[in-house]
Parts: C-alpha cells; structure tokens; sequence
C-alpha cells in the first residue's frame, strides 16, 4: 500500500483543513475505487466559529452559473467541517493502514486549498443513489477513533471487474 502525506503550510488559517483519500483494490465489483473519506456529524457550534474568517472565495470560473444556484457560503464551510485535524488525519490513516491495508492501493492525506471556491457543497449531503453511495467506518465493531468517518464513493466512475 502506497501512503502519501503532504504537510499544510505553516500559515494555514485553521487546524481542521486535512482531506484523506483512499483507492480501494476492489470494492463492490469495480477496480480501483477512489473513496473521498471526511469527518461527519459537525456541531453547528463549530460553523459558527468558522464564520467571518473570509474562507469562502468566488466560484470556481469552469463552473457554468446554472450550476451555483443556491449555492451558499454555508455549504462550503460544511466543507470544511469535514476536513480533519492533522492529528484526526494521522489516526485515520494509521487506522486504514492497520486494519483494511489489504484492500487499500493507496491513501493521501493533504491540505485542502483555501478560500473553498462558493458552489462547493459537503460531501454528506449527497444522496445515496444506484452507484453512489457511503462507507460507514464508524459502524464497524471496535472502531477505536472519536470522531465519525465516513467515505463517499461513486461506482459508475470506476471500471467495472468483468466486462458488462
């Protein structure tokens, strides 16, 4: 298993600004599953206090305008609240690491960028769908972390085991 770990700068603005992400071997009969994993059930305490901090920056230009309608500030902080600390990052990952190592190719843990472009939404309000859908870490026995990680993953983007 490939680990990658990319420091944010010394000048970053918050604590909580690690994404992690996973490449599954094989995962519900597709190759190469790429998992988007983040912290979820932030308190509403916690956007309050990320509020005001000029985190939020203009949209994404290749993102068509029909795209942003209803997009909020809020929605792209909820981003935030999903991102970990570095020592959340550094568990997860040794967890991942210990206990699915050989189903994992590769996890990276990196800063995210900020000002998150306005437009971007959490990864936890997707809805489950066909081929998109949650791995719920923190349902398995013996989850030893104290926070909630979930992985967001999307089958229709991965190739498929067998030929349909």
């Amino acid at each position: 298993m490939k680990k990658q770990c990319i420091a944010a700068p010394d000048n970053a603005p918050l604590d909580r600004i690690y994404i992690v992400a996973a490449t599954l071997n094989v995962f519900k009969g597709r190759r190469h599953v790429e998992v988007h994993i983040f912290r979820h059930g932030a308190a509403d305490e916690e956007l309050a206090a990320l509020e005001g901090k000029n985190l939020v920056g203009p949209p994404d230009p290749a993102v068509p305008p029909q795209a942003l309608q209803g997009a909020t500030e809020e929605a792209a902080l909820r981003c935030l609240l999903e991102a970990f600390t570095a020592e959340e990052s550094q568990a997860l990952a040794a967890y991942l690491e210990q206990r699915y190592a050989e189903h994992i190719e590769k996890i990276t843990v990196c800063p995210l960028e900020l000002p998150v472009p306005l437009g971007v939404a959490p990864l936890g309000g997707i809805p489950e769908g066909k081929s998109t859908g949650f791995i719920r870490f923190d349902a398995v026995p013996d989850y030893p972390l104290s926070f909630v990680a979930r992985g967001f993953y999307d089958l229709a983007i991965h190739e498929p085991l067998t030929t349909e």
